[in-house]
């Protein structure tokens, strides 16, 4: 299946949170996706799947499968799912998502920091080369250079990493996790006469007591001065007492 695919083939990275839609796809050759969550853009040519805390220690945590698209349609849950008619979510729609057979991948992609994800849109060919979770994401060229340039200076970041676990759509663009606080790198299009955060988002004091510290960029000073913004990054987290090792945090559960 690899071997035939364009390297740009669209692939859409699913999260899986019970063993049985995971044997479904195997077995069936399905996947279900509840619209009321669907990501905006849904079509792929091939779905990744993420495997969650639900899974044996050496599965979780990872995108370890890999299957073609073969089709989508809207089905309510207890057409997918008649075995469980009293479920609360019985009449919720779902896109139910044809697949052929699964593939495991050439090697896994793991989390490093054993995070929760929800739908990432990436390439094959990204798929494929990708060291972990974070080099899936596919952003603008401004923000793919300062992700090379922290991965250059050896400083480990998390991608689109909410900022709020009760309200995620509240995204960092790149977090820095450090022993002594957390850094949002919020990467915007223009620049602000004042500090402040995307309207949206929670207020500064908020992200403040949660220990969060905002470091706002423009696209276009990205652009400029990729590895001079990876230095002050560096800086702020030294300051911060260092990045905080995985095994430092304790697990997230899915």
């Amino acid at each position: 299946m690899l071997d035939c695919a364009s390297s740009e083939s669209p692939v859409l990275v699913v999260v899986v949170n019970d063993p049985a839609d995971l044997a479904r796809a195997r077995e069936q050759g399905w996947y279900r996706i509840p619209l009321a969550h669907a990501p905006r853009r849904i079509a792929a040519e091939h779905l990744a799947l993420y495997q969650t805390a639900a899974f044996p220690p050496e599965e979780r945590w990872a995108v370890r499968w890999l299957a073609p698209v073969r089709g989508y349609r809207l089905a309510r849950r207890r057409e997918l799912l008649p075995e469980e008619p009293d479920h609360p979510r019985a009449d919720a729609q779902y896109y139910k998502v044809t697949l052929g057979p699964l593939e495991l991948l050439p090697r896994p992609i793991p989390s490093r920091r054993l995070r929760r994800i929800t739908f990432i849109s990436t390439t094959l060919d990204r798929l494929l080369a990708a060291e972990e979770i974070n080099d899936l994401w596919i952003k603008s060229t401004a923000q793919e250079r300062l992700w090379a340039a922290l991965k250059q200076a050896d400083v480990e970041a998390e991608r689109q990493y909410p900022l709020r676990e009760d309200q995620p759509h509240y995204v960092a663009d790149f977090a820095l996790l450090c022993r002594g606080g957390r850094v949002a790198v919020i990467v915007e299009d223009e620049p602000r006469e004042t500090d402040g955060l995307r309207e949206s988002w929670p207020p500064d004091y908020l992200l403040a007591a949660e220990g969060w510290r905002a470091a706002i960029v423009t696209r276009a000073a990205l652009e400029a001065d990729p590895a001079g913004w990876a230095r002050r990054l560096t800086t702020m987290v030294a300051e911060l007492g260092g990045i905080l090792h995985p095994c430092e945090r304790g697990t997230l559960t899915s």
